[in-house]
């Protein structure tokens, strides 16, 4: 899409939106279900809904029809119109804004798709995609694990060791997600890796929310766990490595890396 065009169409919607808005406000001032808006205020709103439908017509192929103010619309005085006309009216005009905002993305998304291996939505700050646009590297690993000395022998002695002698490149976070700008490093790095291996030990939130988002992601997950923990009855079906002490995870990664 040209980028004129395309910030024409952002400003087409912007507008929308500030003319749905002052409908609004206008309607929730209203206290009774009787109440009425003054004709010309209804047919100013009607005038500028009619301004962007032309300018949207001129940007595109639609021929989108003006609309035009109806006797039935007002009072037989022809001086108000009814509530409920302008609540019609309002949805009317968010339905448009939603409309031409759905087609923008769609054609953003055509001439410039989204990698799988990426975040559809920036959690952070809700645009679309992941905008630090991180590469995927199919063989390098995330190891999500609890931040807990516990649990530091498995990794040293287990997950870690057994990567090293493979030369497998691996990423674990090394402070507990606290803040967005930590989890915006998680998921980056999720982003980054092909694989993830889940130490869900212990049930901690942390590594179930990034074990959740590298499922999303379409990652390979590799679960492990300690005998110790009650397995989860949502990962009933998941098959993973149990264990009771490093070994038995060097030897079971040795198997499937």
């Amino acid at each position: 899409m040209d980028v004129t065009k395309f910030k024409q169409l952002e400003s087409i919607v912007f507008e929308l939106t500030e003319l749905y808005k002052k409908i609004q406000n206008h309607i929730t001032e209203q206290t009774s279900a009787e109440s009425y808006v003054y004709a010309d205020t209804y047919r100013g709103w009607v005038t500028e809904y009619n301004v962007l439908i032309k300018k949207y017509n001129q940007l595109t192929s639609a021929n989108l029809s003006i609309k035009n103010v109806t006797d039935y619309e007002l009072s037989s005085t022809q001086k108000t119109a009814r509530n409920d006309v302008a609540k019609s009216f309002a949805q009317a005009v968010k339905d448009l804004s939603e409309k031409i905002e759905s087609e923008i993305n769609a054609e953003q998304n055509k001439e410039n798709p989204i990698p799988m291996h990426q975040m559809r939505v920036c959690f952070k700050i809700g645009a679309k995609r992941c905008p630090l646009n991180p590469p995927e590297n199919k063989n390098k690993i995330f190891v999500a694990m609890p931040f807990d000395n516990d649990y530091k022998d498995s990794y040293e002695y287990g997950i870690k060791l057994i990567l090293t002698q493979k030369s497998i490149d691996h990423f674990k976070a090394d402070n507990e997600i606290k803040n967005k700008d930590m989890m915006c490093k998680i998921c980056k790095e999720l982003q980054s890796c092909g694989r993830i291996i889940a130490n869900i030990s212990g049930l901690n939130p942390n590594v179930m929310l990034e074990l959740g988002l590298a499922y999303g992601l379409g990652k390979e997950v590799i679960i492990i766990k300690d005998k110790k923990t009650t397995a989860v009855s949502d990962l009933g079906g998941i098959e993973y490595i149990e264990y009771s002490h490093a070994v038995e995870i060097q030897q079971e990664l040795n198997k499937i890396l």
